[in-house]
């Protein structure tokens, strides 16, 4: 499927990012010493904390998912039913990345960024324009978008983003989002600080989380459709 092109051809860009990442903290860490300690009794206990939280939220979003993998439409109609605002505008992808934002969950923007933001939703949606420089978390979808997993995705990150995970906070994503911009470029880090470097990092983790979690979700959904597939061929459930 040409959406799991696209998400495999992101979590490649990632993979990269995350070595990356590894080779400046190791350089930063040997210039500076750092109260941000990753062995630390308090580390070792959120790290626990993430890992329990990734296993209810794989549980939940999948069983929420799988109510709706024929009727998209009906998935962002419960999203909505949750508070969060979900937009729809022509052209998203290409339109947000002008923003170094993708399309599916956007956490919330501040300054001139928010700004522009609200003009597009006012302009290129029916909703009623509001100006402002701040925006609240959001979901913006191509018009056109009638794709379950870039919803599902954004729906794991939301769920990720109203629990407080590290990461979806403003400063993580926008170190993050600068980072990202800089991939290309041989020392995407330059000019940040040992906080900032745990900051995306933990930005970067959810991201592939996400991706991992939709990935697999797209796997469980194939294998169930292939053996009701085979029991119908062999008249072995009376459908």
């Amino acid at each position: 499927m040409e959406i799991f092109k696209t998400f495999r051809r992101i979590y490649d860009k990632l993979l990269v990012l995350n070595k990356k990442y590894k080779l400046a903290k190791i350089s930063s860490m040997q210039k500076s010493l750092s109260k941000y300690n990753t062995n630390s009794a308090a580390s070792f206990s959120q790290k626990a904390q993430i890992e329990q939280f990734k296993t209810q939220a794989d549980e939940k979003i999948k069983a929420i998912v799988k109510q709706y993998m024929k009727t998209p439409e009906k998935l962002i109609q419960y999203i909505q039913t949750q508070g969060i605002k979900v937009y729809k505008i022509k052209n998203a992808e290409k339109i947000l990345g002008k923003f170094s934002e993708e399309e599916g969950f956007i956490t919330p923007l501040k300054g001139f960024k928010a700004f522009s933001m609200n003009l597009i939703i006012g302009f290129l949606t029916e909703k009623k324009l509001k100006l402002g420089f701040s925006t609240k978390e959001m979901m913006i979808f191509d018009i056109n978008n009638k794709e379950i997993y870039t919803i599902a995705r954004a729906l794991y990150k939301y769920y990720g983003f109203k629990h407080k995970l590290p990461g979806y906070d403003y400063k993580s994503q926008e170190v993050y989002k600068r980072v990202y911009n800089n991939r290309n470029t041989s020392s995407p880090f330059n000019g940040c600080s040992i906080k900032d470097l745990y900051a995306c990092k933990e930005a970067l983790s959810r991201d592939m989380e996400s991706i991992n979690f939709t990935v697999q979700l797209s796997i469980e959904h194939d294998n169930a459709k292939n053996a009701l597939k085979k029991l119908k061929e062999t008249n072995s459930i009376n459908l």
